[in-house]
């Protein structure tokens, strides 16, 4: 399964359904193989409706959902992936209750979601350094010439006459 989409339909039609974002969500979090999320022992059973598990060491049941922003949320795994989409893809961020209008969801899931979102966005997993090659879109540093204080300009060409 794809790790990135570029549209909105690529999205969907990588998920189709609920087991489909599971699957995607368990291929990126268990990608150097399952674990338990309670004491870390690789000994997992698999339960035939292929989503919920249970360790042989603790014996405690977990699904994919536990220890990760999705724990606690009654919301489909689709739809936060979906949302997820949906954030990343606007530029200037969104509201809650634009949010809740393209999920089909209440306006204080919304803002749950979100939260939950820009928590995970302070860890410390989202905070290392990038890597190979990096693309930044309509960046502009430095500010004109014009708009800078008489001691802070450097004599440079004035671009907003």
């Amino acid at each position: 399964m794809l790790t990135t989409f570029n549209s909105m339909l690529e999205m969907m039609r990588e998920a189709p359904d609920e087991q489909s974002a599971i699957d995607h969500f368990t291929a990126i979090r268990w990608k150097n193989g399952a674990f338990c999320p309670h004491c870390n022992s690789d000994r997992i059973y698999c339960f035939s409706d292929q989503r919920t598990h249970k360790c042989g060491h603790c014996r405690k049941r977990f699904s994919i959902r536990v220890g990760t922003i999705f724990e606690d949320s009654k919301l489909p795994l689709r739809t936060w992936l979906l949302a997820i989409w949906l954030i990343t893809s606007h530029k200037k961020g969104i509201a809650s209750t634009q949010l809740a209008k393209d999920l089909g969801i209440t306006q204080k899931s919304a803002w749950f979601v979100l939260h939950r979102l820009r928590y995970a966005a302070q860890t410390r997993s989202f905070n290392r350094p990038l890597s190979g090659e990096v693309e930044a879109d309509e960046t502009f540093i430095g500010g004109e010439q014009m708009n800078k204080h008489s001691w802070q300009r450097t004599g440079g060409k004035q671009s907003g006459k």
